[in-house]
């Protein structure tokens, strides 16, 4: 929708500008200059409820290889009231999308997304380098980043698509699991599994 609407405005510039001479190359340029920034756009904002990134969070991103492949930034939060202190974090997730189903033309359906995660949360009891009051190698792994993996679905819609810029609107759902917590698992086995699991859903908006 964003690109056609950029080759529009791209094409009424070019047209306006050689019916009307009395546009200066300031204003030609000007304009030109907006319709090719307009590209830098996300392709998508999400809200998220849970799935290991924060109780809520947003996120944007972008979609490559005809919406194949997405890359995403996070921003999460955790209150205090169901913490031990106000947590923020921020997350890059890939994720990978191998098939899509049209019901109709109004719904699409992405049954298996597949992806991967870095996680970062502020904090000073979230470090990344080991602290000095502990000895050397007394703590193999960090509380403050840790990346790990998710499986997905997705139904794409044209909700709200009449009534507002987005293209789409989508509904997901991701259950995932970190390298830390599938090590500690394997190191115990008494660990349950719903332990190590994160669900999470959320709704994203297409451009």
């Amino acid at each position: 929708m964003w690109k056609r609407l950029c080759f529009k405005i791209v094409l009424a510039i070019t047209l306006g500008h050689m019916f009307n001479p009395t546009e200066t190359c300031a204003q030609y340029s000007q304009k030109n200059d907006s319709a090719k920034y307009a590209r830098f756009i996300p392709d998508y904002v999400k809200l998220q409820f849970a799935g290991g990134i924060g109780l809520l969070s947003a996120g944007v991103g972008y979609s490559f290889f005809k919406e194949k492949l997405e890359v995403s930034y996070f921003y999460g939060y955790v209150p205090k009231s169901v913490s031990i202190d106000d947590l923020h974090s921020v997350s890059l997730q890939v994720t990978a999308k191998f098939w899509r189903f049209k019901v109709n033309p109004g719904i699409e359906i992405v049954p298996l997304n597949v992806g991967w995660f870095i996680h970062h949360t502020f904090g000073n009891e979230y470090w990344i380098t080991l602290p000095s009051h502990y000895p050397a190698e007394y703590y193999w792994w960090s509380p403050g980043r840790n990346s790990g993996i998710f499986l997905g679905g997705e139904i794409k819609t044209k909700l709200l698509s009449n009534k507002t810029p987005a293209s789409g609107t989508a509904f997901y759902a991701r259950l995932g699991t970190r390298g830390l917590y599938v090590t500690s698992k394997i190191g115990n086995s008494s660990i349950p599994f719903r332990d190590i699991v994160e669900f999470g859903f959320g709704v994203a908006f297409y451009r």
